[in-house]
């Protein structure tokens, strides 16, 4: 599993390599677009002991990187992670969620140590980067990806996704993979609708349902709403937990959605929800 992780982490930091620019031009990794920061917070989510392992590959990685002539190469932000919370499972792994909260400038709100001295940036090539504050020429810390998803739709785009959704709406999917087949576009469908009263991050596979490696967001102007997901038998609340509730177990789903007047949670038709073989002619234009 430490090779798959290792593996996984250099595909994604190689994404980030780019060919040289002409000279005296910035490099577009290096260009920031000049907009508002629209993201409230990001969310990470995967099982305790595969965020361990990801948190020690990415510092093995990132000091790889910082040897001389890979000033090209972005450094990865998951060795930088600390779980914001942990929710023990019976007979389960522990969950642990990684909390990046915003500003309007970009700056993490929620954090301290090296995260709290840093900003989130989008690049020209729609990287989403961190920034140290007090050293801005400073390597910056990959995180995910800012997804224009289905030119024309907007179900479910733009989006912020990670490495892992790439492949997650690729042909060929494992439905019984461990990262899951709930993804990016799964929960942005949820977030912007505004039916919705919650995001379900549930997977769905043939042998169990659980919480899988996932990413999520909210805007500013999103209407705050729970993140809830069942691991094994146990539903939890994740994250934004309504009526003053902290994250952790749903004891009874079907008394707490009656409780604060929610639907029950219902299992899609298929997952990944949103493949892109549904989309096949509007990708191939």
């Amino acid at each position: 599993m430490r090779h798959y992780l290792l593996a996984m982490l250099l595909a994604a930091l190689t994404l980030s390599t780019l060919p040289a620019q002409a000279a005296g031009a910035p490099s577009r990794s290096r260009v920031w677009l000049e907009r508002p920061w629209e993201i409230r917070y990001i969310l990470f989510a995967e099982q305790a002991r595969r965020l361990r392992s990801e948190i020690t590959v990415s510092r093995q990685i990132n000091a790889e990187k910082e040897a001389p002539g890979k000033e090209k190469i972005y450094l990865h932000a998951a060795a930088l992670f600390k779980p914001t919370a942990m929710l023990d499972v019976p007979g389960e792994e522990p969950v642990a969620v990684v909390l990046l909260a915003f500003d309007h400038a970009g700056h993490i709100v929620n954090q301290q140590g090296a995260l709290g001295n840093m900003s989130a940036k989008r690049n020209m090539l729609n990287d989403l980067v961190l920034a140290r504050n007090d050293a801005p020429g400073a390597r910056p810390f990959y995180f995910a990806d800012w997804a224009q998803g289905v030119p024309g739709d907007v179900t479910f785009s733009p989006a912020v996704c990670s490495s892992d959704d790439t492949r997650r709406y690729e042909a060929g999917w494992d439905s019984d993979s461990y990262t899951g087949s709930f993804g990016c576009r799964e929960w942005t469908a949820q977030l912007y609708a505004r039916d919705q009263p919650y995001i379900d991050v549930t997977s769905y596979a043939s042998h169990s349902t659980f919480i899988g490696e996932l990413v999520g967001w909210s805007r500013f102007e999103d209407p705050p709403k729970p993140v809830i997901g069942r691991h094994g038998k146990t539903w939890l609340c994740l994250h934004e937990c309504p009526a003053g509730e902290k994250p952790g177990l749903i004891p009874n789903i079907r008394i707490w959605t009656t409780k604060h007047g929610y639907p029950m949670p219902e299992r899609p038709r298929k997952q990944p929800l949103y493949p892109n073989a549904d989309y096949a002619d509007d990708l191939n234009e």
